[in-house]
C-alpha cells in the first residue's frame, strides 16, 4: 500500500489569499503590431513604473494581457487609458 498523501496546509485565517497580480486588457494585440517591448516600454517609459511590478505579457491577436502588481495597477490603467501605444490611443480594462 502507498502511504497517505500529505494534504496542504489550512490558510491562517478563513478568508481567501489575496492575489498579488492585477491583470491589465489592453485592446489591439498583433492585428495592431503590438509587441510585449512597446507594452513594457509604456508602462516604464512614460508612466514610470519599475520594471519589476509587471509580469508576464501575453498578446493575442485582438487583444494584449499584462500582469500588474495590485499596488499600482490602478495607476497603470489610468495612465494607459490616458496615454498612447504606439502612437495610438487604446481601450484598457482593469480585469479583477
Amino acid at each position: 500500500p502507498l502511504p497517505p498523501r500529505p494534504t496542504a496546509p489550512a490558510p491562517e485565517s478563513g478568508r481567501p489569499l489575496a492575489a498579488e497580480m492585477a491583470t491589465v486588457c489592453i485592446d489591439g494585440g498583433k492585428k495592431a503590431k503590438m509587441r510585449p517591448g512597446d507594452i513594457l516600454g509604456a508602462l516604464t517609459g512614460d508612466i514610470g513604473l519599475d520594471g519589476a511590478d509587471i509580469g508576464k505579457i501575453n498578446v493575442h491577436p485582438m487583444h494584449v494581457y499584462v500582469a500588474v502588481r495590485q499596488a499600482v495597477a490602478q495607476k497603470a490603467w489610468k495612465q494607459l487609458q490616458n496615454g498612447k501605444i504606439k502612437g495610438k490611443s487604446c481601450r484598457v480594462r482593469l480585469l479583477k
